[in-house]
């Protein structure tokens, strides 16, 4: 986050996503166990790279031709969304992964957003108190 300008910044969202990546599976495997530490890990790259996608599919429509954009990003968000979920399905019936472990390795990116926006509102709100 640009603390200068009080940008809400998607650098720091991917920053959090990385430490989380590191954090939480690192975290799972010394209180918990180990399958579960590669669950979360399995989640949070599946969630993670999706995030990267999509993030990569949004600057695309933002930078071309407004209505044939449209029609490809929404089928790519499907294609991917589906790719997404069949992925999970096997991971759970085949993988013997964790299904608790998962949920909390795709939970990152928004634990990262949630981070990021409440980082941003702390900035809002000490901007304000300075201010006034």
């Amino acid at each position: 986050m640009n603390t200068r300008t009080g940008d809400f910044s998607l650098s720091v969202v991917q920053a959090m996503n990385g430490l989380l990546v590191v954090a939480l599976p690192l975290a799972a495997g010394l209180a918990f166990s180990w399958p579960l530490a590669k669950a979360v890990l399995v989640g949070a790259l599946i969630a993670n790279l999706s995030f990267l996608l999509l993030k990569n599919d949004l600057t695309g429509l933002m930078q071309g031709p407004a209505q044939a954009m449209k029609v490809r990003f929404f089928i790519k968000y499907y294609l991917r969304l589906s790719a997404v979920a069949v992925l999970l399905y096997f991971l759970v019936r085949y993988g013997r992964l964790s299904v608790l472990g998962l949920l909390v390795g795709l939970s990152t990116v928004v634990a990262a957003i949630v981070v990021a926006a409440l980082s941003q509102i702390k900035n809002v709100y000490l901007s304000g108190k300075e201010a006034a």
